[in-house]
């Protein structure tokens, strides 16, 4: 990975559980998710991590910090650590940061954990709690947890940090920074480490793993929202010609994270837009109703219009088809309105073709000054809130009106 990415590349959904209004939802919640793992002490991680660096201070690694984001958030961290252009950097973290540990509410190390050089931004996050990047220009790495809120703009710039609504909540990641000495052999070095029993093994065996495979790109055309950053949950996928389902898929795995795909497809709209697009749903990420913040887990399909709105059409745990929704999350719940496409679990493991009349559709959720035109199709995986899994695929997205004809994939 180059450091920053591009902005294609980094980023969700805001996560402002701990803003206003999430205490009456988390109330209003009747089950728990089942906990997370727990996370190492900083204490614990920080003598592990000097210890297990030791033998190659000075020599491999030439510049060692190891640093705890307090659950509280705060402002952009400087971790003293100054690049030039071509520094390699390897991030270890642990941690996660909660909201309600009653219900189970919390943020892992890969989604809290941003980055940047410099004032300036561009702001970028890895994939996994272990990541590599190379500095592409000079300043001092800075670190934050993601804001209360969301980030107003790719230099880093946030709405504030609201009071939590669970104070004793705490929790906090803790990020080793090992920078590495000019051509050294990356992979060699941490894999010296790998061996060890501490934190720091498994930590560094991962990023091995992870530099030797890679990371899967989306399909052609499409990028990750910005604001919540790359993901690795959706992958294209090719089916052997038969009938029943498209030649071709985006398959969306979600477990206990986030990812928004878009892909631009500028189209104007009229009363007879319609989009159209087959799915099937393997299983759902929901443990309950997703119109509250504490369970709001879902899969789905959204357009973006040139008014900064969008309509995400979902498949329920048990929401009836026809309801519509604003976004529980604070952040988003002026942005985003859910309609409710399929619900439950009769249709799952089978391909099912829908279609919606996006005028329609957008004068009756959201208002009659109807946008001119459709700016992006999304693809939407979230599933951190209860921490569970969800698995499904999309085919065959089309936007028609009339004899316009515009295949998204």
């Amino acid at each position: 990975m180059t450091l920053p990415l591009p902005a294609a590349r980094r980023s969700l959904l805001a996560l402002a559980l701990w803003a206003a209004g999430i205490a009456a939802a988390v109330a209003a919640t009747a089950t728990a998710a089942p906990p997370p793992p727990s996370a190492v002490d900083h204490g614990a991680f920080e003598t592990a991590v000097r210890q297990a660096v030791a033998p190659q201070a000075g020599q491999a690694i030439v510049g060692l910090k190891v640093l705890h984001l307090s659950g509280d958030v705060g402002p952009w961290l400087d971790t003293g650590l100054a690049l030039l252009p071509g520094d390699r950097v390897t991030l270890l973290k642990s941690g996660r940061v909660w909201w309600s540990r009653a219900y189970a509410l919390s943020l892992d190390a890969p989604m809290a954990v941003w980055s940047r050089i410099g004032d300036q931004g561009p702001i970028f996050r890895g994939e996994r709690a272990t990541d590599t990047v190379t500095a592409d220009r000079a300043g001092t790495l800075q670190l934050k947890l993601y804001p209360g809120l969301r980030w107003l703009d790719e230099t880093g710039r946030y709405a504030g940090e609201p009071a939590a609504a669970n104070p004793d909540a705490g929790g906090g990641v803790s990020v080793a920074l090992l920078q590495w000495r000019a051509g050294v052999h990356i992979g060699s070095e941490l894999q010296r480490l790998a061996a060890l029993p501490t934190v720091v093994g498994p930590l560094a065996a991962a990023e091995v793993q992870r530099l030797g495979g890679g990371t899967t790109p989306p399909p052609d055309d499409w990028h990750y929202l910005w604001e919540l950053g790359p993901a690795e949950i959706f992958t294209e996928v090719e089916h052997p010609t038969g009938p029943g389902h498209p030649p071709r898929a985006i398959r969306l795995h979600t477990r206990d994270d986030v990812g928004i795909l878009q892909k631009d497809t500028p189209f104007d709209l009229t009363p007879d837009t319609v989009l159209r697009w087959r799915w099937k749903a393997e299983r759902l990420p929901a443990r309950a109703p997703e119109n509250q913040v504490p369970t709001h887990d879902y899969m789905s399909i959204a357009v973006e219009f040139d008014d900064g709105r969008d309509l995400t059409f979902l498949w329920s745990h048990s929401l009836p088809v026809g309801e519509i929704f604003a976004c529980p999350l604070p952040a988003w719940k002026d942005r985003e309105t859910h309609v409710v496409t399929r619900s439950g679990t009769a249709d799952l493991g089978r391909w099912v073709e829908e279609s919606v009349n996006l005028h329609a559709l957008y004068r009756r959720a959201i208002g009659d000054r109807v946008p001119a035109r459709v700016t992006r199709v999304w693809l939407i995986g979230v599933s951190l809130f209860g921490h569970g899994e969800g698995l499904s695929e999309f085919g065959q997205i089309v936007l028609q009106d009339g004899a316009r004809r515009l295949e998204v994939y």
